[in-house]
């Protein structure tokens, strides 16, 4: 039998890049709408799934209750409205607010204690859907929650709630400020740095994005203070490598060629966007050309991950080897725990699946590499027959609940073709 199997060859598939990610939406990645609720309510609208998209920011208002604890009705509606997203496939961007209008000095609680005390009425219900939250923006407070406008954001405070988001969500909740200065505000220089994010609503609106850095003039400032973008960047780093990072490109700077949009979004690693703003942004990027397409198609298929396989070569000897190399040709990093599932059969035939390469893709940054090896039983008489060809597939799977992710090579049901042996 085994000099029948080194009889064999491997001939491997030659694969074509997609220019737009998949249409059911590649999951924790890309384009995303608002969808705002008041928790008083009762009466909802369901959410719609737009095509491509498999993003959304579930914002959720409790001013109704900024002098009071949370009843168990708002608690219950609160759980209701995360489970319908859940059971349309979303992800879930996650805000709670006391304000939607701008007015967060009026809207919020007057006491800072009651901030604490819906925070930790809150993480019951964030931690028993804590596998759909892809991101939570916000500490409740500011201007539709975007944690400006606000008495609750002296660093004291900044600090408190940080420290209490995270210890009432046991660390399993991604959390995002809107500053890499209120970061700073959250621990000591010198520190264990917390283990949080960033979001950016103001992208691209100047050149500090609206204040969410210093002038490129200002340099590195005080510890609690904004430093300049280039500053800010190197401080990120290692925050964006663990958190998603996102929010709305606003219209304002001076016009930026495509090939600097290009090189702001992915040194911010950016991985998610607003789908509808800012309009007239997003409209010119769907007028601009960009390497054999539209500026809005590259953003497109580059937001978050994007998962490229780069080589694969098998051996027959002793059974079947895989080795496996995939790249990140994306904005921003893989966050989810994926495995690579490797399966063979006959052309139109059901498949016989393998197994998984030992490892994972989790943390495989923008522009890095990484390879994967696999070795399985192997016997052409468990495929029909002894002869012809048999076909090599790998399919993206999450570990936790198989959640297919997707190549950026065009593939069937989500399977590359790897190749055929023959």
């Amino acid at each position: 039998m085994l000099s029948f199997i080194r009889s064999r060859h491997f001939q491997v598939a030659q694969w074509t890049e997609t220019k737009t990610p998949c249409p059911q939406g590649s999951p924790c990645r890309g384009w995303y709408r608002i969808y705002e609720y008041r928790l008083e309510d009762d009466a909802w609208e369901d959410p719609v799934r737009y095509a491509g998209e498999s993003l959304a920011l579930v914002l959720l208002n409790i001013g109704a209750y900024r002098e009071m604890d949370l009843d168990e009705g708002a608690l219950k509606r609160m759980d209701e409205c995360l489970a319908r997203f859940e059971k349309l496939g979303f992800d879930l961007i996650l805000r709670i607010c006391y304000d939607t209008e701008g007015k967060g000095m009026v809207r919020e609680p007057s006491l800072f204690s009651q901030v604490k005390k819906h925070v930790m009425q809150l993480a019951p219900i964030l931690l028993s859907h804590a596998e759909h939250v892809f991101v939570y923006q916000g500490l409740l407070v500011g201007n539709w929650g975007e944690m400006h406008g606000s008495k609750f954001l002296l660093p004291e405070k900044v600090r408190e709630l940080t420290e209490t988001f995270l210890e009432a969500t046991k660390g399993r909740i991604p959390l995002a400020v809107r500053k890499p200065a209120q970061a700073r505000m959250a621990y000591a220089e010198g520190a264990q740095r917390l283990h949080v994010g960033f979001f950016n609503d103001g992208m691209l609106g100047s050149k500090t994005h609206l204040g969410t850095f210093a002038l490129p003039s200002a340099g590195r400032g005080a510890w609690q203070e904004p430093w300049s973008p280039e500053e800010e960047l190197k401080f990120m780093k290692p925050f964006l490598a663990e958190v998603p990072y996102g929010g709305e490109v606003v219209a304002g700077q001076a016009e930026l060629s495509a090939e600097q949009t290009v090189e702001v979004l992915r040194s911010l690693q950016v991985s998610y966007l607003n789908a509808i703003h800012d309009e007239s942004v997003l409209s010119a990027w769907k007028e601009t050309p960009y390497r054999d397409g539209t500026l809005w198609e590259y953003v497109s298929a580059h937001l978050g991950y994007r998962l490229l396989a780069k080589c694969v070569s098998v051996s027959l000897q002793k059974g079947l080897k895989v080795s496996l190399e995939v790249q990140n040709d994306g904005f921003g990093a893989l966050y989810e725990d994926v495995g690579v599932e490797i399966s063979l059969g006959r052309k139109g035939q059901e498949r016989t699946v393998l197994g998984m390469p030992e490892g994972s893709l989790k943390g495989l940054q923008s522009g890095e590499c990484r390879k994967l090896f696999g070795s399985f039983a192997f016997d052409p008489k468990d495929h029909g027959s002894a002869d012809g060809t048999l076909s090599l597939y790998a399919r993206l799977l999450r570990k936790r609940d198989g959640q297919c992710f997707y190549f950026s090579q065009a593939s069937e049901d989500g399977s590359l073709l790897l190749g055929n042996l023959r």
